[in-house]
């Protein structure tokens, strides 16, 4: 996971979608629902028990409106004839898939072969079978040739044709730590073992001391400083012109890095009561539109994220010669900065300098300072089985850097008025994006490490 977090009163306003409404729809009818659950031997109760074990979810989250409608969206029941065509096709046996609903938890629940009811969920529990098709697939994917790939298994004592499914190939190179996913995770950072094996050493750590794939992958992103350099890529050219060098940037980087490597539940829960606070802010698009005790408010969360954050920020006015400091306090005042130059300075919380910058009243007044249409705190939510609940090819599971800020912005932001507050806005702009982002990687953080 990486620290997706610029510094606020300088970057792109990172937007949240707001949870789209639940479109209504008709109860199916439940003399109708009987039949249909009979079609498969079963009554209305286990045909729901079973559609939750096998991850649909119930037929009311379904959000059928009609038999038909809830037909279609399972798909084929299992038949005698498909069965066997399934085994065919895959060249599994009915011990096979005993055996995965065995590993699946699926067995303990009283599920054998025979009980599954419809036919795409054949492959939910196989998954795809090892076959001349789906490792050609997979070697391409990868960069090598059949060959290739099945040496590699061998050198580090591996067989990749051992292998019932797609899914078990994909778990060695993706999930687990072992010599083949070390090889395409080395390969991806460009570094050698060797080079591995210092960087171990120097933190003072092994690779047993990992317990996962992405644990040890986000470590080898970030203290090999990939992460670090695929960020400045995204983020690089914008910082530049307005004045900050890769450098300055590295020591916010790694300042964000250290406080939030730290984080416990306190400042977890402190985060989201100022996200809360925030919410209350956005519905408006200039801080014109702010009452005194309002801007109070603003200002207050401002010193609190900073705070939060071990951060302090000091601000300047500059007209030709003359450098004038102000207060965020006196900046929530002003509405037109006019020709002169916002100059920020940020320290730590030690005093120690990491970056500054400066905006001019032309670039503060640029699209690139959005107000949020919405804000909304991360939640978990339990996704919703596809209509098909057909089981893909298990796709590559790496710990790569998230979307930068400026990719997620809302193409529907608003432009900010000539008439707005330019220094206002950025002061909003600056909390919104420090607690959103900051928000969003605590919640993934914690959610990650909670598995």
């Amino acid at each position: 996971m990486t620290k997706k977090l610029l510094v606020g009163i300088i970057m792109v306003l990172l937007c949240l979608q707001a949870v789209a409404p639940q479109t209504a729809f008709a109860a199916i009818n439940q003399k109708d629902l009987e039949a249909y659950a009979a079609e498969f031997g079963t009554d209305v109760e286990g045909l729901n028990r079973y559609l939750v074990d096998f991850e649909w979810g119930t037929i009311e989250e379904m959000e059928a409106s009609s038999i038909d409608e809830l037909r279609e969206s399972l798909g084929d029941p299992v038949t005698d004839e498909n069965l066997q065509l399934f085994f065919d096709e895959t060249g599994f046996t009915i011990d096979q898939l005993n055996k995965r609903l065995e590993k699946m938890g699926l067995a303990d629940k009283g599920y054998t072969a025979n009980d599954i009811l419809l036919y795409s969920d054949l492959y939910w529990v196989m998954g795809e079978p090892v076959n001349a098709e789906n490792l050609q697939f997979l070697a391409e994917e990868v960069g090598l040739s059949e060959k290739e790939l099945a040496d590699l298994f061998s050198e580090n004592g591996l067989d990749l044709y051992s292998y019932e499914t797609m899914e078990d190939i994909y778990e060695v190179i993706y999930n687990d730590i072992n010599g083949v996913s070390l090889y395409f995770l080395l390969q991806e950072v460009d570094m050698t073992r060797e080079e591995l094996d210092q960087l171990l050493t120097a933190n003072g750590v092994t690779i047993e001391d990992f317990s996962s794939y992405d644990e040890l992958a986000s470590f080898i992103y970030t203290e090999s400083g990939y992460e670090f350099e695929m960020e400045w890529e995204s983020v690089g050219s914008f910082l530049q012109a307005i004045g900050i060098s890769k450098d300055e940037y590295r020591n916010f980087y790694d300042h964000l890095n250290k406080v939030l490597s730290n984080m416990d539940d306190a400042f977890f829960e402190r985060l989201f009561e100022l996200y809360e606070r925030l919410e209350a802010f956005v519905d408006f698009e200039t801080i014109n539109e702010l009452d005194d005790t309002q801007r109070g408010e603003i200002v207050s969360i401002w010193h609190e994220v900073m705070d939060l954050f071990e951060l302090d920020a000091r601000f300047y006015l500059v007209d030709g010669e003359t450098k004038k400091e102000v207060s965020i306090e006196e900046l929530s005042q002003i509405t037109d900065i006019s020709n002169q130059i916002l100059f920020v300075e940020l320290y730590d919380s030690e005093g120690n300098l990491l970056m500054n910058f400066s905006l001019t009243g032309e670039q503060v007044n640029q699209d690139i300072f959005k107000l949020p249409t919405a804000v909304e705190q991360p939640k978990p939510v339990a996704e919703k089985p596809a209509a098909n609940h057909e089981a893909p090819i298990k796709e590559k599971v790496t710990v790569t850097p998230t979307k930068t800020a400026t990719e997620t912005v809302k193409e529907e932001g608003k432009r900010l008025p000539d008439t707005a507050s330019p220094v206002g806005n950025i002061l909003v702009t600056g909390a919104v994006l420090m607690a959103a982002g900051a928000a969003l990687y605590a919640w993934n953080r914690r959610k990650k490490h909670s598995n």
